[in-house]
């Protein structure tokens, strides 16, 4: 082997020819992807999930902005290497560079996830981390290949040493008590916010707890649907609805859900019920994740414009139902006409029904937008 030969051999082992770090940092964000999916420990997702989040897509940018290392060479300039001379040439010290390896990590990823939120997947807990360790490999590639275009001699590379030596002064060396004191203490604010800021990025939090309730039609195709509700309905005609509720309190519950007809005026631009009759009411016991969707029929045997109101109560209900004493409630506002197309009668009259079925109970789909099964 001649000397040129075992030269490149020392350099290609040391970094100068293979980005050894970016080496290590693929299999290492490969490591974190398959913990954080294999091991159900929440502890342990948490730790190979903080670098994750936290440093490595920072250090990837780095890498590709900054290929070079931070030693300049000062000849020809008089011994003068200023930090304007060094952010001239493009290059930044190492400890620059695990700064802003965390500081774009903090910036950026946020809006990665907020980016994947529009996107028509669940990021957050969902896809942002395998996503997230395919872009930082992607990073990895183009920084290596940045890295490996640069002259050997201006490459940047890890002193492994000099950073060992880093990190152990101020545990031992000549270093004065008072500082040592002060960088410890340093080390261990900075350490203690990377890990909280990680925390509530990798632990997945509990989610908001509540109980939806919703009045459904069918459309044409047998899907139930919101919103497309019947503003008139004939007289003696039948209108069909499908009450849906939704246990997202995480834990069981017993529901009742009271349905009232109201006979309804504008008295100076607010609507007031005036004369109401209940249609009917059931009730049933949801776990948690669990949708109950019961069948009900309206017809109205007079004209006039009346309010449907649904109240839903945890336990028994109240003697006199209303929006104020119910947990969850909603209502639709509805004219019944008669055959000569009048919808004022002198008399209110609506009758209802409840399906004697017994009521269907499923599992919530993680979709926000379904809203149930189709009709039967």
């Amino acid at each position: 082997m001649t000397l040129r030969e075992s030269s490149e051999s020392r350099l290609a082992l040391s970094g100068r020819t293979v980005p050894i770090d970016m080496v290590v940092v693929s299999v290492a964000v490969l490591a974190s992807l398959l913990v954080y999916y294999v091991v159900p420990s929440t502890p342990l997702r948490f730790l190979v999930s903080v670098p994750l989040l936290l440093f490595f897509p920072g250090y990837v940018l780095v890498g590709i902005l900054f290929p070079r290392h931070g030693e300049v060479d000062r000849s020809g300039s008089n011994g003068n290497g200023s930090l304007a001379t060094i952010r001239d040439l493009g290059r930044i010290t190492i400890p620059e560079r695990a700064a802003l390896s965390v500081g774009l990590s903090v910036a950026v990823v946020p809006f990665y996830g907020f980016g994947l939120e529009l996107l028509p997947v669940e990021a957050f807990g969902g896809v942002i981390i395998p996503t997230l360790v395919g872009a930082v490999l992607i990073g990895a590639l183009v920084a290596s290949a940045r890295r490996l275009r640069v002259p050997t001699n201006e490459r940047f590379s890890l002193p492994l040493e000099a950073i060992g030596a880093a990190i152990t002064a101020p545990f031992s060396g000549p270093m004065p008590r008072a500082e040592r004191i002060a960088t410890i203490a340093l080390a261990a604010t900075v350490l203690l916010a990377v890990f909280s800021v990680g925390y509530v990025f990798a632990v997945p939090q509990d989610g908001e707890q509540f109980t939806d309730l919703r009045v459904m039609t069918e459309s044409p195709g047998g899907e139930l649907t919101l919103g497309d509700y019947p503003d008139r309905i004939g007289v003696d005609e039948t209108a069909e609805f499908v009450i849906g509720i939704d246990n997202r309190e995480g834990e069981s519950r017993e529901y009742t859900v009271v349905v009232v007809a109201e006979q309804v005026i504008d008295n100076e631009g607010s609507v007031t019920a005036i004369e109401s009759t209940e249609l009917g009411r059931f009730e049933t016991t949801l776990d948690g994740g669990e949708r109950a969707l019961q069948e009900q029929t309206v017809t109205p045997e007079s004209p006039g414009e009346f309010r449907l109101s649904y109240y839903l109560y945890t336990g028994e209900p109240p003697a006199e139902p209303g929006a104020d004493s119910a947990y969850r409630n909603v209502h639709l506002t509805v004219t019944a006409v008669d055959e000569a197309g009048s919808d004022a009668g002198d008399e209110f009259t609506v009758d209802g029904e409840i399906s004697d079925e017994q009521t269907e109970i499923e599992q919530i789909d993680d979709d926000p937008n379904a809203v149930g099964s189709p009709s039967r």
